[in-house]
Order: C-alpha cells, then sequence, then structure tokens
C-alpha cells in the first residue's frame, strides 16, 4: 500500500504513516527500509499494513510533471533537463536573435537605416521582456545540478557591470575589458556545467529527477 509520512520522531525512532486508504498507521526505524534517508513529513512510501501498524517501508520517489508553460518561463522552483533548456528554450531564443541579426545586417546593407534602427531598438526591447524568463529557466537547470540558484547572480553581476562600465567609459576600457573578460569565463563555465552536464541523478533538494521519468 501506498502512503504519506505525516510523522517522524528522530528522539522515539517512532512515526505515523497517513495511508492513502485513508487510515493512519504507526511505524518505527526499524521498519524502514530506505537507510539512506530518514522518514520525512510528506515523503511518498510504500509498506505492508499490519492491523495499525505499518511494516516493510519504503520510500517511493515522487514522480516528476512538467511545468506548464508559465512556471518553465517565470518559476523559479524545480529541476528542468538539458534537453527541455536546450530545445525549449536556448536554441529557440538564439534562433530569433540570428533572425533579427540578419534583418538588420540586410537593412544595413541595403542603406535603409531607420529599419536597421527600428529591429536594433526591438532586440533591446527583446533583451528586456526575456531577462526574467532567462533568468528563472536557468535557476531551474542550476537546481538540476543540485545548487543554489543564486550562482545565476555569477553571471549576471559582471554582465550588469560589464555594461554600466561600457556605457560610461567606452567599450575599449580597460575596466569594461576586464568585466567582458569576467563574464566571457563565466559564461563557459555555465554553458559546460549547466549546459551539457547531466543533472543530479534521481531527486535531489529541488524535485524529483526531470529524466527518470521522460
Amino acid at each position: 500500500m501506498k502512503g504519506n509520512v505525516i510523522g517522524f520522531d528522530p528522539d522515539t525512532n517512532t512515526g505515523a504513516i497517513s495511508g492513502h486508504d485513508g487510515k493512519r498507521y504507526e511505524f518505527a526505524t526499524a521498519d524502514w527500509h530506505s537507510h539512506d534517508k530518514k522518514p520525512a513529513h510528506g515523503d511518498l512510501v510504500d509498506f505492508a499494513p499490519e492491523g495499525e501498524r505499518a511494516t516493510q517501508i519504503y520510500l517511493l520517489e515522487p514522480e516528476y510533471v512538467a511545468a506548464s508553460f508559465g512556471q518553465f518561463l517565470f518559476s523559479l522552483n524545480g529541476r528542468i533537463s538539458r534537453s527541455q533548456f536546450w530545445l525549449k528554450w536556448f536554441l529557440p531564443v538564439i534562433a530569433v536573435y540570428v533572425g533579427l541579426g540578419l534583418v538588420m545586417g540586410a537593412a544595413f546593407g541595403g542603406g535603409s537605416f531607420r529599419a536597421a534602427g527600428a529591429v536594433f531598438v526591438l532586440m533591446l526591447i527583446l533583451d528586456l521582456v526575456l531577462l526574467w524568463p532567462n533568468i528563472a529557466v536557468m535557476v531551474k537547470r542550476i537546481h538540476d545540478r543540485n545548487k543554489s540558484g543564486w550562482i545565476v547572480l555569477a553571471f549576471y553581476v559582471p554582465l550588469f557591470l560589464s555594461i554600466v562600465a561600457r556605457m560610461s567609459i567606452g567599450i575599449g576600457h580597460p575596466v569594461a575589458v576586464f568585466f567582458n573578460l569576467i563574464v566571457l569565463a563565466v559564461g563557459i563555465w555555465f554553458l559546460i556545467d549547466f549546459g551539457f552536464m547531466r543533472g543530479t541523478i534521481g531527486e535531489n533538494r529541488y524535485g524529483p529527477d526531470p529524466v527518470a521519468h521522460r
């Protein structure tokens, strides 16, 4: 039978499970067979009921539920896999920017500077519109590697300082060049670690494995 842990007292090594049959079952640590993790409130388990007691208790990994469109773009919670990151976000966004770049290049080549300027402004607006979704998607990919989402600041803080430096003191100034190099180095790290590396196998502190249930 399946159920959920509703409480566990480490001092007495006893706890309780709410069975999916609507009944409550008591258990002791000796009945818990997932030795790599202690019982915690909400854990989904499979157990053998014996009267009002739960025995042969095994922890079940919660099923991964794919994020909705809104959750994928705006939520900082949960995990996403490499394929979700590349196919649902990175590659489509890059394709849009490449397309706009080609349009702007064609406009410049044809002498239509007003059209090229309009495309440039559109790209700036797109940067602002995609800022939060990009952060949200990256945080979930970082979570998949079982790392804190705050790591995303390691990229965006130098990027912001780089933009400020380029606008205030010029792109060729040593300070601006320094921040550009930091952004490049961190970008390479992010690409390798969060773009190509497999996430945690199985459940981690941020949720179920998005690959195991695909």
